[in-house]
């Protein structure tokens, strides 16, 4: 089974949007950019926005993966194709755990 069969139906056109402008510009560049918001948010104390940081980087987790998984189907290298599904799933674990976390911690204060 390939890439390409194991996300699509007979008949269905492929994705148009490209691997590296998916997972570059729509997956690392935003997620950082959110993590970045959410350490200083910790950093500062801003509780509210903290948690309202952890929301958005979960509701984006779930969108940017699946949009990852779809895109790696047009990477010209299968290889890159499977490095960022990979990447991307690893990358969205490591999310949901290290909110998980960071929120019980918060809860215990």
């Amino acid at each position: 089974m390939t890439a390409v069969t194991s996300m699509s139906a007979p008949g269905d056109k492929l994705p148009s949007s490209r691997l590296w402008r998916v997972f570059w510009l729509q997956g690392v560049l935003p997620s950082n950019l959110l993590w970045a918001g959410a350490m200083w948010a910790l950093a500062q104390g801003k509780l509210p926005l903290l948690l309202g940081l952890f929301v958005v980087l979960l509701l984006y987790t779930g969108w940017i993966i699946p949009a990852v998984w779809r895109a790696s189907a047009n990477a010209r290298t299968p290889g890159y194709g499977l490095a960022a599904r990979g990447l991307t799933v690893a990358w969205g674990l490591n999310t949901v755990l290290v909110v998980f976390f960071l929120t019980l911690q918060l809860l215990a204060q």
